[in-house]
């Protein structure tokens, strides 16, 4: 294994002539890898500690996984120059976002990833300037074509082949026995499955009010605690605590509040390698008011001119997206990468995931396309969230009008959960109404995330919703509102189970 302080170890030469081989022609793409006959020159990539253990975690193909663990290296590097020409050598395309947010133009972003590593090096030095300034750098003036080739370019191989034997502790985590152990009080039971979700990852502000200060008005405020939070957080640590296996797919900023935030998520046992940690960024923010029973109101800022999940950030997930056993998706994520996630999630309709989502907060400008409603399994949405989807020869809304409009165009059931309960449509059921449970505290954004990652664990559990599963499901967002103040929030199968039990002989 290579040494910090040897540079020039035998393992570093190695590997940084396996990579100065890989720039040629297309570059680090994922073809090449699968299909190259030349095996010496991704043998030491592929081979390397950190891509074969990245591989067995997710369960995917090493050549999928050197490219994805060489992307996140160079996310990574803390030199933004040579984070700009690995990226533009190797044809990764992962500043691809940061180009597009500070206006250039799409054909010199396509021009940093052509098939050709001449065209790629002569973009990189004609547009210098704007390249280090799309990433927030004072740049210097662009070096000669000699000077990158034979200085450069070498110079970044050489660091990025140090990262890739030496990756720092924060590279590329994954939970360990010991680690999945000291978080034994929140799961009790093997992983039961495997599960990634997609949606959003923000900080909130939660102020705890008697009431909610109306227009020009302020009130005092109980309690104000910050958070790690968003639909996509809050249902990954609910699965986790379920005894899931749990990736999140999520966009989030290298600040303070994004160190938080990824610190809670390893804490709670839920994956955190396939987060896309955008450098220079501000982590989202929600502000909420909270009343005493759970209900409340908030105000999203996702910031998403500079933080957002891309199509080609999901398309690199695409093996472990078909391979798991569910998916949980919100629409916190941009609607193109919500639907092509969706359909990354069928590749084949006799062995796929279960697809559960969440339809907050809506699309402010319409709804998603046929196509994609026809790839959901689980729509669990409040009534406020469907309104769009009303037939058009309908003014009000009734909701049975709407679980069968969806179910016409696709869907394959609708949660429509409410206080205490909720209703379900569907074509693959014969349940048509949630147990109610009965509880002063409100059914909430977070009742919603234990219901999907209840639903999650039965369907993976039993291979369908049944009424045993609906009770246990039902269960959990009782048990989520009921906790709502307390520090750890969402249940573990054994709360719900005591939840059950206690509750049986006031059943009917």
């Amino acid at each position: 294994m290579a040494n910090r302080e040897d540079l020039d170890s035998s393992d570093a030469v190695v590997l940084t002539h396996a990579l100065e081989k890989l720039r040629a022609r297309d570059g680090l793409v994922l073809e090449r890898l699968q299909i190259t006959t030349r095996r010496s020159d991704v043998a030491p990539l592929l081979r390397l500690p950190l891509v074969q253990n990245f591989a067995s975690v997710q369960d995917i193909d090493l050549a999928l996984a050197a490219v994805q663990v060489v992307a996140q290296c160079v996310r990574d590097t803390t030199d933004g120059t040579y984070q700009i020409v690995a990226d533009a050598i190797l044809a990764l395309g992962v500043l691809e976002d940061a180009y597009a947010q500070h206006g250039l133009d799409d054909k010199v972003i396509q021009a940093l990833r052509a098939a050709s590593l001449g065209r790629r090096r002569a973009t990189l030095l004609s547009h210098w300037r704007n390249l280090h300034l799309a990433m927030g750098l004072a740049p210097d003036h662009a070096p000669s074509d000699r000077t990158l080739r034979g200085t450069i370019e070498s110079d970044v191989l050489r660091q990025l082949a140090r990262q890739l034997l030496q990756p720092g502790d924060d590279l590329i985590a994954v939970p360990t026995t010991a680690e999945a152990g000291r978080s034994a009080g929140h799961q009790q039971t093997p992983p039961a499955g495997r599960v990634i979700v997609i949606g959003g990852a923000v900080m909130d502000v939660i102020f705890r009010t008697k009431l909610i200060p109306q227009h020009e008005t302020s009130t005092l405020a109980d309690d104000c605690l910050l958070t790690p939070g968003g639909k996509g957080v809050s249902q990954a640590v609910a699965a986790a605590r379920l005894g899931l296996k749990v990736s999140l797919v999520a966009a989030l900023g290298d600040d303070q509040f994004g160190q938080e935030i990824v610190e809670h998520l390893r804490t709670e046992n839920v994956d955190t390698s396939l987060l896309k940690i955008v450098r220079g960024a501000r982590t989202p923010i929600t502000g909420v008011f909270e009343l005493r029973l759970g209900d409340s109101i908030a105000a999203v800022w996702r910031n998403d001119k500079v933080i957002n999940l891309s199509v080609r950030d999901v398309d690199l997930l695409s093996r472990q997206i078909a391979d798991c056993d569910a998916v949980l998706l919100t629409f916190e994520v941009p609607r193109e990468t919500f639907q092509r996630a969706v359909d990354l999630a069928h590749p084949d309709e006799d062995f796929r995931p279960f697809v559960i989502v969440t339809p907050g907060q809506p699309y402010p400008d319409g709804g998603i396309s046929r196509l994609a409603l026809s790839q959901i399994d689980y729509l669990v949405a409040h009534a406020w969230e469907l309104e769009r989807y009303v037939p058009s020869h309908h003014d009000r809304f009734d909701p049975d009008r709407v679980g069968d409009h969806l179910l016409e165009r696709g869907v394959g059931t609708v949660c429509l959960l409410g206080y205490g309960g909720g209703l379900i449509y569907s074509h693959t059921t014969r349940i048509n109404r949630l147990p109610t449970v009965s509880s002063p505290f409100k059914e909430s954004a977070t009742t919603r995330d234990a219901f999907c990652a209840a639903l999650a664990t039965k369907l993976i559990d039993d291979g369908a919703f049944t009424e045993g599963g609906a009770r246990w499901v039902a269960a959990a967002m009782e048990c989520a509102a009921e906790d709502h103040t307390h520090a750890t929030t969402m249940p573990d199968r054994e709360r719900i189970e005591r939840k059950l039990r206690n509750a049986r002989p006031n059943s009917h």
